[in-house]
């Protein structure tokens, strides 16, 4: 019986070392394989700040609005202005997106218009606000580290050439949103 029991305890060894190196086996396999499938730099960790300065809040209030054709960025009769800084004070270039979160529109489809201005005066980007959705109303724009960029957003109700009375009682609510990523190389 002694014997049966030694036998008994020997297999269990063995299959206990046969199994430790399989373990052993395979996690070096995997560690080879990690380590030699990584392309050069994908793991580097990057980090930056950037900070936003409402000069006019970044609250939207739209009310009392008048039909205006194409105002300009020197305009301030008849329409919505909100100017803004952005600042890089991190050390990463990155890329801005600008966006207007909608709480409340009245205004018909196709009526409220926007611009986004930089602060030489030309003109980002423009389009009409829809709905009550978050739109993007400018994106990929590059800002260097260390650096800061003034935007502003005008709105302002479309001319049509017809009767818009009614548009104008009505009112827009939301915030502006300006998000940074990263410029890759």
């Amino acid at each position: 019986m002694e014997g049966h029991a030694n036998r008994k305890d020997f297999f269990y060894i063995v299959i206990l070392i046969l199994t430790f190196i399989t373990v052993i086996v395979g996690a070096a396999f995997a560690l080879y394989t990690f380590i030699f499938s990584q392309k050069e730099g994908t793991s580097a960790v990057y980090t930056g700040t950037l900070s936003v300065e409402y000069l006019s809040g970044d609250i939207i209030d739209c009310n009392y609005l008048y039909p205006v054709d194409n105002p300009k960025v020197t305009d301030e009769k008849n329409v919505y202005k909100n100017t803004f800084r952005v600042k890089n004070t991190g050390s990463l270039d990155s890329l801005l997106q600008i966006k207007i979160n909608i709480n409340s529109n009245e205004f018909s489809s196709g009526t409220l218009m926007y611009s986004i201005y930089g602060a030489s005066g030309d003109e980002l980007s423009n389009g009409y606000i829809e709905g009550n959705t978050s739109s993007i109303v400018a994106n990929n724009i590059e800002l260097k580290n260390n650096s800061s960029e003034e935007f502003t957003l005008i709105i302002w109700i479309k001319e049509s050439g017809e009767n818009q009375n009614s548009e104008m009682k009505k009112n827009l609510s939301g915030t502006i949103q300006v998000d940074a990523s990263q410029k890759l190389n």
